[in-house]
């Protein structure tokens, strides 16, 4: 049986269009997955927002704030949301 890196490497050596059509019957495959990861494009998604916030915050644009200050606004709001 091949090795995940010799199938990765055989398919990096596709053409665009058989490429494009092996991401696409692995993307369909995982709907078939009850507990199905994240999907190709819902990742790149995920990327491209990550690579907006860290622009945004080198840019001055956004700023940070303490993890525990950040922790201490959640709980107050999740103890605001139970049922008493």
């Amino acid at each position: 049986m091949a090795t995940r890196e010799e199938i990765t490497r055989q398919a990096l050596a596709l053409s665009p269009e058989d490429r494009a059509y092996v991401v696409f019957e692995l993307e369909r495959s995982f709907a078939e997955e009850p507990d199905r990861p994240a999907s190709a494009a819902g990742h790149a998604a995920f990327l491209a927002e990550i690579k907006r916030r860290s622009a945004a915050y080198r840019s001055g644009e956004t700023k940070s704030r303490p993890a525990a200050d950040v922790i201490a606004d959640l709980r107050k709001v999740a103890s605001r949301e139970q049922p008493a």
